[in-house]
């Protein structure tokens, strides 16, 4: 077994502190085809190649948090795509745990945090069947001290925020709070609660939103709710309710 023990208050996880590594998804995955256990923290303090969602690239620089979770089965395989939304209210936590000011903190559909109406962390979960065993990536990026420019959706860090926090220091507020709500969420039999908590602090419910799906035509309508799998239910101009599983979604109206 790899990594130091980190003392959680629900669930026994080990850290392991990489200084630089392409991806710590990426990593990750390579531990667990090799039959790493799981429950395995992986953090960098630089990304060369970090991933996010959609292929596209996560920026690398030192300051900022970079931190994947590797877990073996933690739930029925239905239930995988819960552990997002999981990502998401434990990061919310921690940031909020070190913001001393007004800063509104909200959680956007489907797996970004956003801090004052723009984007500060971004989520990406994988997951691979290896030796009968369903291993599932959770990736999280929280920009600290940098973020990048020129993005498609505008993005800050917490520093430009007033928001001081080493990525270490924050990293030990993130893994107790994922700690906690994965043992809250119970392999998924607890979900209903989880998407509560994500709701209540839902970015742009009720607005205007642009559907866009590789692919396909612009949907639009209003971010009404999300299921009881997670997907987000537009109602279109029509009066129609559409579930939508993944896509990239822009606000039509200022909140």
């Amino acid at each position: 077994m790899i990594g130091d023990p980190i003392k959680t208050k629900l669930g026994a996880y080990r850290h392991l502190v990489i200084e630089e590594t392409s991806s710590t998804n990426t990593l990750c995955m390579d531990y667990a085809t090799a039959g790493e256990e799981g429950n395995l923290w992986i953090t960098a303090n630089r990304q060369t190649a970090g991933k996010g969602s959609r292929g596209r690239e996560w920026t690398g620089k030192t300051g900022n948090l970079f931190a994947s979770l590797l877990l073996t089965d933690p739930s029925p395989k239905k239930r995988l795509a819960d552990l997002t939304f999981i990502a998401a209210i434990s990061v919310r936590q921690a940031i909020k745990s070190y913001s001393m000011s007004n800063n509104e903190i909200k959680l956007k559909w489907p797996n970004d945090v956003m801090l004052n109406s723009k984007k500060c962390s971004g989520i990406l979960l994988e997951s691979v069947t290896h030796n009968d065993a369903n291993y599932v990536v959770m990736g999280i990026g929280i920009n600290c001290q940098h973020f990048p420019a020129n993005t498609l959706h505008p993005a800050t860090s917490l520093f430009a925020e007033g928001i001081e926090v080493s990525a270490g220091a924050l990293f030990l507020s993130l893994a107790n709070a994922v700690a906690n709500n994965i043992s809250f969420w119970n392999k998924g039999n607890n979900f209903t609660s989880i998407r509560q908590k994500w709701l209540d602090n839902a970015y742009g419910l009720g607005r205007e939103v642009s559907v866009k799906i590789p692919g396909q035509a612009e949907q639009i309508g209003h971010f009404i709710s999300i299921d009881a799998n997670g997907y987000m239910l537009l109602e279109t101009k029509s009066g129609e309710t559409k579930q939508v599983s993944t896509a990239d979604i822009f606000f039509n109206q200022d909140p």
